[in-house]
């Protein structure tokens, strides 16, 4: 079948300039650095386990996606400080560090640019130092608050990225719950195409994994219970046994520069940002995806049957999940029945703002490595679920044009297409 005629929509990006990815750090449950996180991936080597950061015994839910072995003294040297940063911040700092120095981006480049701004996605401000204030103040009295109060607001983890790196410019925070990060890049792409700078940085962090944060998910029966299964196996996307999400943290970090400026400097392109969507749903219809999917897609100037691949939300939330699958349905027509549709929550968890950050990122090693992630934990194929969903193992495949899908708590939908160069 012939390709259909370029749209005039298609015809207006091709002129605009190019945005693309020249650097990526991962920070995740299932590993830290790009190669423990794509090899935990393709091999549905699950990050989720047992809490540790606190006492779980009498709650309901006992099981998260926490990052291990992290100390920031081990990528910054012993005399760094960080009590002085939230968790987040500190998943976002060795995130960024990563994605420099994949693009190849040293100190003395950094100091030569004029304006890097910094567009950063969050779900949620320092739940761990908040809720850690609290205790303090409840058992000890106020005046034994520790002194981290700057460390608490969402903005933070932007703000630290900017000053510890000298980056030059704006520090800008989006925070739309768990699509954030998909907003943060859609926003730090469109800074580009507008000329207001070569480079910018962009990416999400969050980090819930808090007796507050994890029992209030646990009252609202949205998370899964290990109950039925081992820990790394409880979030089961797209199973018929599939029963909730499980809470998760992280952080990911993309270098977006234009693609003319970033060859001139002798970078290696990695991927294409094309454009991206976002709509609240209408309680009624809950339709949000099903628009941001159409929109981004168009916004594009992207046929759907152009699409090889799509990373969806699919959290393993009995409805929700349902619910992707349809919307696919409904904008990809028969095409949806020849296109992979797969989730890494089965592996990584839901870090919030993050999750979508780690999408994109394995959107980009996907293309890389010309294979199709897998779905985790499927083994009870639910049949409303009837895509293909590539269950348990890795498949070859190339992918040249993915769509990366984010729902949030408060009912907002993101849509972002990339591409492969």
């Amino acid at each position: 079948m012939q390709n259909p005629p370029i749209s005039k929509r298609h015809t207006s990006m091709i002129e605009e300039k190019r945005v693309v990815v020249t650097g990526m750090g991962v920070v995740s449950p299932c590993g830290i650095g790009l190669d423990e996180f794509w090899d935990s991936l393709i091999h549905c080597k699950s990050g989720i386990g047992p809490i540790t950061r606190f006492d779980a015994s009498d709650f309901p839910v006992k099981i998260a996606g926490e990052v291990k072995n992290f100390d920031l003294r081990d990528y910054f040297g012993r005399e760094c400080r960080p009590k002085r940063y939230s968790l987040q911040t500190q998943f976002g700092l060795v995130a960024c560090q990563q994605a420099l120095k994949q693009a190849g981006l040293t100190p003395d480049m950094l100091k030569k640019e004029e304006v890097i701004p910094v567009v950063m996605g969050v779900a949620s401000a320092a739940n761990h130092l908040i809720e850690h204030n609290a205790k303090v103040l409840n058992e000890k009295g106020p005046h034994k608050v520790p002194l981290n109060l700057r460390a608490f607001p969402a903005s933070t983890t932007a703000g630290a990225l900017a000053q510890f790196f000298g980056f030059k410019g704006t520090a800008t925070t989006i925070s739309s719950c768990c699509p954030s990060g998909l907003d943060a890049v859609g926003k730090a792409a469109a800074m580009i195409r507008s000329g207001r700078s070569d480079i910018v940085i962009s990416g999400a962090v969050d980090s819930c994994v808090t007796p507050v944060t994890v029992a209030s998910f646990a009252a609202i029966r949205m998370t899964a219970s290990p109950n039925d299964f081992l820990p790394e196996e409880a979030c089961r996307p797209f199973d018929l046994k599939r029963g909730g999400v499980v809470l998760a943290e992280g952080a990911g970090v993309l270098v977006l520069e234009r693609l003319d400026s970033a060859l001139a400097r002798g970078a290696k392109p990695i991927m294409e940002i094309l454009e991206g969507a976002r709509y609240t749903d209408c309680m009624e219809l809950l339709d949000g995806m099903e628009r941001s999917m159409d929109s981004a897609l168009k916004n594009s100037g992207i046929y759907s049957n152009q699409v090889d691949y799509i990373c969806a939300d699919a959290s393993g939330q009995p409805i929700m999940d349902v619910i992707e699958v349809q919307k696919i349905k409904n904008v990809f027509g028969e095409h949806a029945y020849k296109t992979p549709v797969s989730s890494i929550r089965g592996i990584a968890g839901h870090g919030l703002a993050s999750a979508a950050l780690l999408q994109i990122i394995a959107c980009a090693l996907s293309m890389k490595s010309d294979l199709i992630i897998p779905t985790a934990n499927l083994t009870n194929p639910d049949p409303e679920c009837d895509l293909d969903h590539v269950p348990l193992f890795a498949r070859r495949g190339r992918v040249n044009i993915a769509i990366v899908n984010s729902h949030g708590l408060a009912a907002e939908n993101s849509t972002l297409v990339v591409k492969r160069l």
